[in-house]
This record gives C-alpha cells, sequence and structure tokens, in this order.
C-alpha cells in the first residue's frame, strides 16, 4: 500500500520540514509544512500523463496550496490534492 500526502493549506513565512530552510511560501500537508520545491521534486513521486512522467513546478504547487484553503470556490476536489508520496 502507497503512502498519501494531501495539500490542506498555504502560509507565508515557515520553516520546511524536509530540509529546515526558511520558507516565503509554505504548503501545508497532512504531513506538516513543506517548501514548494521540496514538495513537488522530493516528497512527491512524479505525476505520469499520457505515458509521460513529470514533477509539478514550484509554482503550481504553491497555486494549488492557495486552491485548498477554499476548494470549492475553485472548483476542485479533494482528490487533485492528493499525491502519492516519494
Amino acid at each position: 500500500m502507497t503512502d498519501k500526502i494531501t495539500i490542506t493549506g498555504y502560509f507565508q513565512g515557515g520553516e520546511c520540514k524536509h530540509c529546515g530552510r526558511e520558507l516565503r511560501h509554505c504548503v501545508v500537508t497532512d504531513w506538516g509544512v513543506f517548501g514548494a520545491r521540496c514538495f513537488g521534486q522530493h516528497v512527491t513521486k512524479p505525476q505520469t500523463y499520457m505515458g509521460r512522467s513529470y514533477r509539478l513546478s514550484a509554482d503550481a504547487v504553491v497555486s494549488l496550496a492557495r486552491m485548498a484553503r477554499n476548494p470549492k470556490r475553485h472548483g476542485i476536489g479533494p482528490y487533485q490534492l492528493t499525491f502519492e508520496a516519494a
């Protein structure tokens, strides 16, 4: 069984749980607070689209985290905010 990690929110100014860096954009998950780059590049597995794998950019992760604050307003569901952990 694979572990899942869900984005639950966003705030500014904090510390990354993965690398300990001071952060400008904090991505809040059910596992803790991560930086956008660490979340997209190290914490989650690559996504697959039409047989090709890719990783989310830091900008995309920040956008998803901001939308997670009010998902109904943005028309997204919990499945769009859940990823496989690396």
